[in-house]
This record gives C-alpha cells, structure tokens and sequence, in this order.
C-alpha cells in the first residue's frame, strides 16, 4: 500500500468547517499543496479516530485553526497530539491560524509558543494566505507584494 503523505493536516472545530474547507480548495487548486482534511478523507463508516491519527502521522504539518469559540473534544485532542509530535520532531510545524472572531488571549499557551497566521482582517486576506502557504512549506514569508490587480 502506497502512504498518502499531506502537506498539512486542517484541524478544526465543526463551526469553522466551510472556511476551512474554502482554504483547503485553495491550497489544493491554486498552491497545487495537498491539504488533509476530515470531509475529503474520512470514509464513511470507517473509524474516524484511526483517520485523525494516520492523518496527523501522514502530514508534514498541522494547521490549527482557532475560532470564536473555545476548543474542545476531538478538535482539541488533534492539536495536542500535533504539539506532542512537534516536541519530537521539530521538522514538524504546527501552526495557530486565528479565524474572525478569534481572542489571541484565549489560545492555548503551548500554541502562543509557535507564531501564528491571521484571517481575522478580510481586508488582509491575501498576506494571511501568503504566510500560511508560507508555513505549510517550511519557509520564511519574505518581503510581502501586494499583488497586482487584474487586467494591467
């Protein structure tokens, strides 16, 4: 059997799935990365707690995505397994992704450790993109363009 191995494993809480999910469509259609995500690779009636676990041990990193409402259950156990896993293997890169609504004051102290992307301006979406790619690939974000509008 061939390993699927994923660029980044999306956790995150069920509120802020169709955001995540709009990501995800991102990374994979525009930044050609191969995001793992629950709705795409959970089979249906198989063991979803198997799925979380190969998932997270298939990916090069963890995206943590952090909304208006505390984490809890399964969603919080995912990105303390990713922290646990980072602390063995620094390659590994867990990254706090602050959504609308998000308190940077309410995140997990281990988490305030890694420095985090921001989705919280809709006006600075494409920088909050461009670091999170950033991340996903392992590499420092550089100099920031605005990139160009369409047509010229």
């Amino acid at each position: 059997m061939v390993k699927e191995i994923y660029d980044v494993f999306l956790s995150h809480s069920h509120e802020d799935a169709s955001f995540v999910e709009k990501l995800a469509e991102q990374l994979e259609d525009q930044s050609k990365l191969k995001p793992w995500l629950d709705k795409w690779v959970v089979v249906p009636g198989g063991s979803f707690q198997q799925a979380i676990t190969k998932g997270l041990e298939d990916a090069k990193s963890c995206a943590v995505f952090l909304g208006n409402k505390a984490a809890s259950g399964w969603f919080e156990k995912e990105y303390e397994v990713a922290l646990n896993r980072q602390a063995q293997d620094k390659s590994f890169r867990v990254i706090p992704v602050l959504l609308p609504g998000a308190d940077p004051k309410t995140i997990n102290l281990f988490l305030q450790m890694n420095d985090w992307v921001d989705f919280r301006d809709e006006a600075k979406f494409d920088y909050a993109m461009h670091r999170f790619i950033s991340g996903i690939k392992g590499v420092a974000p550089g100099r920031w363009k605005q990139p160009e509008p369409e047509g010229r």
